[in-house]
């Protein structure tokens, strides 16, 4: 009779735990839209650098502009979105929502002075960009851990690591902008080789990434034929490699690149975060 009433309580407190204790959700919004948001933040955070780095080198428009204060009140957005959501997740990623607070209130007052330390911000930059992408993973361990106790199929995240895959290129094709000013701001001798390197690096991944999600099971004929607009995008660049590489490709035919690059992949990563 012990023997039972042990059993049974093993039981309901199994069922308990299962069914109470385990989140199959990022508070009210999926893991798969959390992911998709976070993701965001690593983009948001290079955007607003690439804006100021831009602005650096004298290219200052009112399109500029207005980037600039959009992409700095959607991160404030995000980021209390993904706090007031992160009740019931791991001790791991409430921490890294506070780091990144932390960092984004300094990179917040570093960009927004009329004058800025070029080389501060590409530090600052990477740094915020490093607890934002922290973050995510975070996210998608939990995702993996939680999914795993409530038994759903592996598929459900293989959908979270590819919307992580392709929200990171939006990221990639910010930062490649970013660097390309970068190493005509300063001109020659280490530092420009130096941000020279970075955006060739950047873009050589964002490469590598487009072939990945080409083969991907999850596509659709709508994400294909969207991966198909970012691979013309990257086309444009490999018609001209010489001057990229070199660094005398007209600023203005970076900018647009990596706008219609960013927009193409916002399109494929929300298609996936909707499968």
């Amino acid at each position: 009779m012990k023997c039972i009433k042990i059993v049974m309580g093993l039981f309901f407190y199994l069922a308990f735990y299962f069914s109470n204790g385990q989140n199959t959700t990022y508070g009210t919004i999926s893991y798969e839209k959390a992911i998709n948001l976070s993701g965001k933040q690593r983009m948001l955070s290079q955007k607003i650098a690439k804006v100021r780095m831009l602005k650096s080198i004298g290219e200052a428009t009112n399109e500029l502009s207005n980037e600039f204060v959009a992409s700095m009140k959607l991160f404030e957005r995000n980021l209390k979105i993904l706090e007031s959501n992160s009740r019931e997740q791991s001790s791991k990623v409430k921490a890294l929502i506070r780091q990144q607070n932390a960092d984004w209130v300094q990179y917040k007052d570093l960009v927004s002075k009329s004058q800025i330390d070029v080389e501060k911000l590409l530090s600052k930059s990477e740094a915020l960009l490093s607890k934002c992408h922290s973050l995510v993973l975070a996210i998608e361990e939990d995702s993996k851990f939680n999914k795993q106790l409530n038994f759903e199929s592996n598929g459900e995240q293989l959908k979270i690591e590819t919307i992580n895959k392709a929200g990171k290129q939006r990221m990639l094709s910010q930062k490649m902008c970013l660097y390309y000013a970068a190493c005509k701001f300063f001109k020659k001798g280490e530092k420009s080789k130096i941000a020279c390197n970075r955006y060739v690096a950047v873009y050589n991944q964002i490469n590598t990434a487009i072939n990945d999600l080409l083969v991907s099971e999850l596509n659709t004929s709508e994400i294909d034929q969207n991966i198909a607009l970012a691979m013309s995008a990257i086309e444009s660049i490999e018609t001209n490699k010489k001057n990229f590489t070199d660094n005398k490709m007209p600023v203005q035919k970076m900018i647009s690149i990596s706008s219609s690059l960013l927009s193409i992949f916002n399109k494929i990563t929300s298609q996936y975060s909707l499968l």
